[in-house]
């Protein structure tokens, strides 16, 4: 009997339906800003600094792209920030290189990059972004996304232009607080990444009042309370409510978006910035915890383990 039990419980795990993963591609894709064209040297020098390969596919991002993608006006002779990419198979995360061995992006870090990519649907890939001269690098997302259109993937322009209007929200609230003690974009990323997966823990359907809630409970676990205005509390909760309706945090990618948030807490928790600014909050009698988000998260990954463990000791007693 017991026998036969162990072979059935095995046949289930088995038959368990499991979520669709990401196709992994063969190639990488490689796109240049388009004002890279009609400059060779610009091109040869960025080539450089993506690694790219002959055997990559190669396209360039104009400015009919950019409207596209994210809703912006911009003359191609400015689009100079360009990308390398491949897509990984699911669960491998996002992992994002921006190489500033020639020219700095000034205003976008790999952090907010990555919560971008997040709200857009692409939640495992290894992208390195760069430029052969200083950039505010704002385009470099619609250079990703067209890398898929070269794949032949489709790309839900909703969520990029709710993805660009986070990454703008980033960069616009951590100038507005740049001078204020206590804050860092490390801690708005992690917050806004912490809201995500609560959102997502709590049904991903929630009303404007359940989100405002959750927006200003990660502001304050992550040390912001009191820092972050009621405008710009008022501008993450309008962006937040875009993106749920797009469904991204019910449909069957929420589980990959949900992991792969969880990995970039991990990184920004354990950077040096981070750390830097965890300890400049207690300085000043603000404290950074351990968010909701996370602390629910590996509730009910012990509790999943736990499960199945009982599980098979009743087979056997």
């Amino acid at each position: 009997m017991i026998r036969n039990w162990f072979f059935i419980a095995l046949v289930a795990l088995v038959l368990i339906p499991t979520e669709v993963q990401a196709a992994e591609w063969q190639e990488a894709v490689t796109v240049y800003g388009a004002a890279l064209e009609d400059d060779p040297q610009l091109l040869e020098d960025t080539e450089g600094i993506l690694g790219t390969k002959k055997e990559d596919k190669i396209t360039f991002v104009n400015s009919e792209d950019v409207a596209k993608y994210i809703g912006k006006d911009y003359d191609d002779a400015v689009l100079k920030s360009s990308i390398r990419i491949i897509q990984r198979e699911d669960g491998y995360g996002l992992d994002i290189t921006v190489d500033e061995t020639m020219g700095k992006i000034t205003q976008i870090t790999e952090e907010t990059y990555k919560n971008a990519l997040l709200t857009s649907g692409i939640t495992d890939a290894e992208v390195t972004i760069g430029a052969a001269q200083d950039v505010t690098g704002e385009s470099a997302l619609s250079g990703i996304y067209k890398a898929f259109e070269a794949q032949g993937q489709e790309i839900d322009t909703d969520r990029t232009r709710n993805s660009q209007d986070e990454l703008e929200a980033i960069s616009d609230i951590s100038k507005e607080n740049a001078q204020k003690e206590g804050f860092s974009q490390e801690q708005l990323n992690k917050a806004i990444t912490d809201i995500k997966i609560e959102i997502i823990n709590q049904g991903g359907n929630l009303t404007e009042a359940d989100i405002r809630r959750i927006v200003e409970e990660q502001l304050n676990e992550n040390g912001l309370d009191g820092i972050v205005t009621g405008d710009q509390i008022n501008r993450l909760v309008n962006i937040m409510i875009q993106i749920q309706n797009t469904n991204i945090f019910t449909d069957e990618e929420a589980e990959r978006l949900k992991d792969s948030a969880q990995n970039l807490i991990d990184e920004i928790r354990s950077s040096d910035a981070f750390k830097q600014a965890a300890d400049k909050a207690e300085e000043i009698g603000q404290d950074i915890q351990d968010s909701d988000a996370w602390s629910t998260f590996k509730r009910a990954v012990s509790d999943f383990f736990s499960s199945i463990i009982s599980f098979f000791k009743t087979l056997f007693n």
